[in-house]
């Protein structure tokens, strides 16, 4: 665990890190949930950070809510319904989708994908509107995936 968290400047496998516009024009906080080392203090952690407020909130978790075997899945949802958040970023299973109304994964990172589709990664952009706007690139011809393209406003609402 050290190995991973030392070159972050972490200690701890839950963290977050902090990015503010260099105009001060909005905020944004990525949450890091270590689902399978949930213990009650990271619960009470995951309720004080959710609860400061910024423009953009993304919690990073490895399992989706649906893979609820890991220890702290649960518990994470429950704490995560209580607050505003843009979007949570998973991976876990081996495949690319919009799996809830604030939640996308993206599980294609080196492994192969389950069912069809190539190697690729997710783009998350800020748009001029200030909505997020989220794509799958594909790995070898480096074009987004039209069919899977959504963006969502700050708190997580579809938007245009």
């Amino acid at each position: 665990m050290s190995t991973m968290l030392q070159p972050l400047g972490q200690s701890s496998p839950y963290y977050v890190i902090n990015v503010n516009s260099s105009s001060g024009a909005w905020t944004a906080k990525f949450v890091f949930v270590a689902a399978n080392a949930w213990t009650s203090a990271q619960g009470t952690w995951l309720q004080s950070t959710l609860a400061q407020s910024t423009t953009y909130t993304f919690i990073m978790r490895h399992e989706s809510a649906s893979a609820n075997t890991a220890p702290g899945v649960t518990p994470a949802e429950q704490i995560m319904a209580n607050y505003p958040y843009t979007l949570s970023v998973v991976g876990h299973t081996h495949t690319y989708e919009k799996s809830g109304a604030k939640e996308v994964i993206f599980g294609n990172g080196g492994a192969p994908l389950s069912g069809s589709g190539d190697y690729g990664f997710g783009l998350i952009q800020q748009r001029a509107d200030n909505t997020i706007q989220v794509d799958m690139i594909d790995y070898s011809s480096l074009q987004p995936d039209t069919s899977f393209e959504f963006a969502v406003n700050p708190d997580g609402t579809a938007a245009p």
